[in-house]
């Protein structure tokens, strides 16, 4: 190679490089941020006293320790279960259909199905909140059957360790309404990610067990669900972080009542509104780890790294 080639080429590599370099710096400045914003929550108890001189983990374990925390941690975890089964019952086959057959204005569902992904939380709370004070929404009122609601304000007061009740005559600022609340957001991720895993299936197999005599349903259940159970599963797990993680549409539907709607993230607000920030930030560094776990766990059952 001439010198001048030479030069040429060196210059190359030499941009090449800091063109990288420069892609690389981005994205570590971000990560480096991310971490150091969900970090400073421990910075804050490392130097936290209150007026008794208690440490800031000193603070932390007792708010640990204390019953509303076990309240809101319950509540949470329980509401998010139950909204991940509802989801999951709707989202297998709202997802197979979308994975498998050509649909009718399919950019129209598209869209729709995404409006609680894309739409600011607290627009859904909103939106239930206005719902049931419509026509179709005392119609919802009135066919909920009354065994439901007693046998949901049992099952709850039984693992919550408190009282839970309500009359049945509106979901509406009640305990049962975070269900709902949670599930308006929280499915639309359920499908998207079991589509993911319907997607990556492909039709073959399906397709090689319906030549064999299967129907369709049993291709479905025979096949196509145990291959993709591992990215169902994943699915489960991110629709279960996204409920637990829900703020606005609880706050607006059902309220912020202590002892009966109080999630993490609504005592979280509370404790946040009452000064109590250790109490606070207790409950952010639980939610913080929780979401590490859901996202490794997500990660290691071979969960898409996206949605859409």
């Amino acid at each position: 190679m001439s010198g001048p080639q030479a030069e040429t080429g060196a210059r190359g590599d030499l941009n090449n490089r800091l063109f990288s370099f420069f892609l690389g710096s981005v994205l570590i400045v971000f990560l480096v941020g991310v971490a150091l914003v969900l970090m400073s929550n421990v910075w804050y108890l490392a130097g936290a006293r209150d007026t008794e001189a208690r440490g800031g983990w000193e603070l932390f374990v007792a708010a640990l320790r204390d019953r509303e925390t076990h309240f809101a941690i319950k509540l949470s975890v329980v509401s998010a279960f139950l909204t991940t089964l509802i989801s999951m019952f709707v989202a297998i086959p709202a997802a197979y259909s979308l994975s498998r057959y050509r649909l009718p204005g399919a950019k129209l569902i598209d869209t729709v199905l995404d409006l609680p992904i894309v739409v600011p939380p607290p627009v859904v709370g909103m939106s239930l909140l206005i719902f049931f004070q419509t026509p179709a929404g005392h119609f919802v009122n009135d066919i909920t059957p009354q065994w439901l609601v007693r046998v949901t304000n049992s099952f709850l007061s039984l693992v919550l360790g408190h009282e839970i009740s309500d009359d049945g005559s509106t979901w509406v600022y009640t305990t049962r309404g975070i269900v709902l609340a949670q599930f308006f957001v929280a499915c639309s991720f359920g499908v998207r990610a079991v589509k993911a895993a319907f997607d990556t299936i492909g039709t073959r197999h399906e397709d090689v067990a319906r030549t064999l005599g299967c129907t369709r349903r049993q291709a479905l259940f025979r096949v196509v669900l145990p291959m993709a159970r591992a990215g169902i599963v994943a699915g489960a797990v991110m629709t279960w972080a996204r409920a637990i993680a829900e703020f606005g549409p609880v706050l607006f539907f059902c309220g912020s009542t202590r002892w009966k709607t109080e999630v993490m993230p609504i005592g979280m607000f509370l404790l946040y509104s009452a000064a109590e920030i250790e109490k606070a930030v207790a409950l952010v560094i639980i939610m913080i780890v929780i979401a590490i776990v859901t996202l490794l766990t997500f990660k290691k059952l071979g969960g898409q790294g996206y949605l859409w």
